[in-house]
């Protein structure tokens, strides 16, 4: 059954950044396919936007209800059908799909999620809706194309609950007793988390924090709810607000999350910098390097030279950072922390950030081996998030 309805402009204006000088045209077109073999409802709200010779299609599916088997079908079917229409915008995805659901079967949920990231289909839930179990595993396929293939877009409103848990084998009914059916069930048990686990690095996200979502009991479920866990996943808040803090104190919340939490570091423990003394700074840990490798000539005679006279530190970095070394842009001031591990010579981070453009940041990681990128770098569309202590609760 179709139906055609009013769309709220204002809110899809919100969810996609439109000014209010930019003319929408609304075209919402809901579809229903609640057939009776399907459990899951699928809606779609198309807007025309003008703009530019023809303007362009902007795409929303919302998905209600729990999953079952051939749900991953009708979905196959829709996305197929909007892939051909054509008019979406360049570089972005082809639709947005936003998720109201309590789960369902599995396999199903991982069905969803691999045409997700196939179609390059962007993910959200809203605040107030919720997306659990075999639906959070659906809505890590969120993805839109770049330059070099699908890359993550997923979006969680403040407000909005996505949870995992452990998934679990129904009991065995042809066992002959209850200790060949446990037998089974763990088993099975042990062999679905292997498959989630092989799906969620399919998605290209670290194992770490599904994997500890499924030692818990099954019926314990796990909320995404700190900034490291959105960091983890490579989801982005929506309508988070910046925390109030100094620079000190938002640049160890950078280094904590650049570390992956294990980098313990305190504001009152920071070294203050200016830009000049921060290049410096890393200039003398990449000739300290140098020198452990028994390198003397070319650059590293070049970094000794320039770090004894005193000129050249700004036209040598740059030189460096061009070559791919991690060498942050500088901002108005620079941070640097350093923590002594027994054994090793030291470890430490620097930040570098201002006041007025909070999200814009450098931070590198200083090693035994030498300097380093964040193990875990922020969502590229959100890194506002390592402004915010690592295990702090931000949903």
């Amino acid at each position: 059954m179709q139906m055609l309805v009013a769309a709220d402009a204002r809110t899809a204006a919100s969810r996609f950044g439109f000014k209010s000088a930019v003319f929408i045209l609304v075209l919402a077109a809901i579809l229903f396919l609640a057939a009776t073999s399907h459990a899951i409802t699928l809606a779609i709200v198309t807007e025309r936007v003008a703009g530019g010779s023809s303007g362009y299609l902007n795409h929303e599916i919302r998905l209600t209800g729990s999953f079952e088997r051939g749900d991953s079908d009708q979905l196959k079917n829709m996305l197929e059908d909007l892939k051909g229409r054509g008019g979406t915008k360049p570089g972005e995805s082809l639709a947005l799909l936003s998720f109201d659901s309590k789960g369902g079967a599995l396999e199903e949920g991982m069905r969803v999620g691999r045409l997700l990231r196939q179609f390059a289909v962007a993910t959200i839930v809203r605040s107030g809706r919720r997306c659990l179990s075999s639906c959070a595993i659906a809505f890590l396929g969120g993805s839109t194309l770049g330059p070099a293939g699908p890359q993550a877009d997923r979006q969680l409103e403040v407000g909005g609950r996505l949870g995992f848990h452990a998934f679990y084998a129904p009991r065995d009914g042809d066992a002959h007793d209850a200790a060949t059916s446990r037998a089974r069930g763990v088993t099975e048990g042990r062999a679905t988390s292997a498959l989630v686990v092989a799906y969620v690095l399919e998605m290209g996200i670290a194992p770490g924090p599904i994997l500890r979502a499924l030692v818990r009991p099954p019926e314990e479920m796990t909320y995404i709810e700190t900034a490291g866990e959105f960091v983890d996943l490579g989801i982005c808040p929506v309508a988070l607000k910046l925390p109030r803090a100094t620079l000190p104190q938002r640049a160890s919340n950078i280094c904590s999350n650049a570390s992956e939490g294990h980098l313990p570091v305190w504001p009152d423990l920071v070294n203050e910098y200016t830009p000049l003394e921060a290049q410096r700074l890393l200039l003398g840990e990449i000739a300290f390097h140098a020198a452990q490798a028994n390198v003397r000539a070319g650059i590293a005679a070049r970094l000794q030279q320039v770090l004894r006279g005193g000129r050249g530190v700004e036209a040598l970095y740059a030189e460096l950072a061009a070559t791919g070394l991690p060498l942050p842009v500088m901002r108005g001031k620079a941070f640097y922390f350093e923590i002594p591990v027994p054994g090793i010579r030291r470890m430490g981070c620097l930040a570098t950030l201002t006041h007025d453009d909070p999200a814009r940041y450098g931070v590198v990681l200083i090693t035994q081996d030498g300097l380093a990128r964040p193990t875990q770098p922020a969502p590229s569309e959100c890194p506002e998030l390592f402004l915010f202590g690592h295990d702090e609760v931000v949903n």
